[in-house]
């Protein structure tokens, strides 16, 4: 632009320097990538709030902060845009429960209907007097009384029923949470769900101390756990969610997904998407060692092509340990 003195010139726009977003800073895209990877075995939500920096910016624009001044303010932004971790459910307010249904899902007195997200209590059709007592159970501590709502995922199910959980102002009275008084009781089993991720740890014990002790469900030989060479179990299991207890005798590296069998032949098979690899690392568990472990894995038992149980959520397998069995690890009832 000749002709324009320097100091006037208007800078060209094909050449103004980019902005970047927190994520996209030097080292940020990783330590939120990792940040991920350690929720996922934790049980613990992260997410990624830059609202803050790009308030700053605009104020920086405004004023015409000099470029040391918005580093030093960039970097307070990143601070306050940091992965935040979130608890087991976000808090919505209080409510009352009038009533528990056949499902075991809790009535609002608003006309909502609570899912306990990420727990299994007996199916009434299969289970029709389990299912009846933990109905009981559930109602005899939380109907007509007034608790706090913990939501687990935006939305309803297909059912038109909220995701949460709830909480009364003295957990201990209740046994805790709805769904942890449950589990803890033996009348719900842990079901792998994206959106309780951040309660399957406390879960997992009450419900091992659940099953060691014989509650609910666990005193019920439908609900026990399989032997992974049970056949006959696995059979009857057919697209239910099923509890399966053995020892690893193979790891197959396939190029998205890692398989696990169980047995020597006409067993279960495990079948890890290897995205998730990183993720049970970090939590020290290698599959490149898993022969000859104990695991005990939980989900949807499919048939069509022999069983197979696909794994979705790192608190779906349970590392127990190695065993020295020759066959299959016996299951801990």
């Amino acid at each position: 632009m000749d002709g324009v003195p320097e100091g006037n010139r208007t800078p060209d726009p094909r050449f103004r320097k980019p902005v970047l977003y927190p994520a996209e800073l030097p080292g940020q895209r990783r330590r939120l990538e990792r940040d991920l990877d350690e929720s996922a075995v934790s049980g613990q939500t992260v997410t990624m709030d830059s609202r803050a920096a790009h308030r700053l910016l605009r104020r920086f624009n405004r004023f015409g902060a000099q470029p040391g001044a918005i580093a030093m303010f960039l970097a307070a932004s990143l601070a306050a845009a940091a992965p935040v971790r979130a608890a087991c459910g976000t808090p919505e307010g209080t409510v009352r429960v009038i009533d528990v249904d056949e499902r075991v899902d809790l009535v609002l007195a608003d006309g909502r209907t609570v899912r306990l997200g990420g727990a299994a209590p007996p199916n009434p059709a299969r289970s029709p007097d389990l299912a009846s007592t933990a109905r009981s159970f559930l109602a005899s501590r939380f109907a007509g009384r007034d608790g706090l709502l913990l939501r687990l995922a935006a939305g309803t199910d297909r059912w038109g029923r909220v995701v949460a959980d709830l909480t009364l102002s003295d957990p201990a009275a209740s046994g805790g949470s709805a769904a942890s008084a449950l589990i803890g009781a033996g009348f719900a089993r842990v079901a792998p769900a994206f959106e309780a991720r951040s309660c399957a740890p406390e879960r997992l014990r009450l419900e091992d101390e659940a099953r060691r002790a014989g509650l609910g469900v666990w005193a019920d030989p439908a609900y026990r756990v399989v032997d992974a060479a049970d056949a006959e179990a696995l059979h009857r299991s057919d697209g239910r969610l099923v509890v399966i207890e053995g020892r690893v005798r193979r790891v197959g590296f396939g190029r998205s997904r890692l398989y696990l069998d169980l047995v020597p032949k006409g067993g279960p098979t495990i079948v890890v998407p290897r995205k998730l690899e990183q993720a049970f690392a970090r939590a020290g568990h290698s599959f490149e060692a898993a022969a000859g472990q104990t695991i005990r894995v939980r989900g949807a038992l499919d048939n069509r092509l022999g069983p197979r149980l696909e794994v979705s959520e790192p608190a779906m397998i349970e590392f127990l340990g190695p065993s020295d069995a020759l066959g299959a690890g016996k299951p801990r009832l």
